[in-house]
């Protein structure tokens, strides 16, 4: 992180990582000394970043004096799996007209990072690679504003990042599935990258296991 980065971006940031990892559960209670205390920082920045952190989703004002970890219904989440689907089927297309063998490497070697830890059942540190593989493709594609929309649905998606991921099985079919995207990639074949592109996000949702 830049040395400019201010208080109440650190708060945002380190209070989104313990939303994101699971730390902070779907339906949590929030307060700003609480936070604070555990985030070891003062109220004023924690108190903006809570403020940020609902108008984005993450956290939900449901009364003036109580603000809780967002928890989504189905139908919510049906939505933004069905939007992050269109966003990504489109980034994937982008970046197989752009891709280089420089990136396509760097994307191949994520790949093979996640399959390490999955072997050695590092959940956790296979969730952040993951997250890293979909955001390099994001960068290839080189469309920011399309990147801003999809890192914005992806963080309500990831409010269920510790219902997924978990699951050997799952896992198996996750990397699997990154295996004919790179496949896609690496043939520079849009068409097929965003159709496998588009199962992927549908297979994310249904590992979910919410229905």
């Amino acid at each position: 992180m830049p040395m400019s980065e201010s208080l109440s971006n650190k708060a945002r940031r380190k209070t989104e990582e313990l939303i994101l990892k699971g730390s902070l559960a779907a339906g949590a209670k929030i307060t700003e000394r609480d936070l604070a205390e555990r985030l070891g920082m003062s109220r004023a920045p924690v108190r903006e970043a809570i403020r940020e952190l609902v108008s984005v989703g993450l956290l939900e004002q449901i009364s003036p004096r109580q603000i809780v970890v967002r928890q989504l219904e189905l139908t919510e989440v049906r939505e933004i799996f069905k939007i992050r689907e269109m966003l990504e089927a489109r980034a994937i297309s982008l970046a197989t007209e752009r891709i280089t063998t420089e990136q396509y490497n760097s994307l191949e070697k994520l790949h093979l990072a996640m399959k390490t830890t999955a072997s050695e059942g590092a959940f956790s540190d296979y969730f952040d690679l993951n997250i890293a593989f979909h955001n390099l493709i994001h960068e290839i594609a080189s469309a920011p504003r399309l990147a801003t929309l999809i890192d914005q649905v992806m963080r309500e998606s990831l409010l269920f990042r510790s219902r997924g991921l978990v699951d050997e099985k799952n896992i198996r079919a996750s990397i699997e599935e990154h295996e004919q995207l790179l496949k896609a990639l690496q043939a520079g074949d849009g068409e097929l990258a965003s159709l496998l592109m588009s199962r992927h996000i549908q297979g994310g949702f249904y590992r979910l296991e919410l229905i």
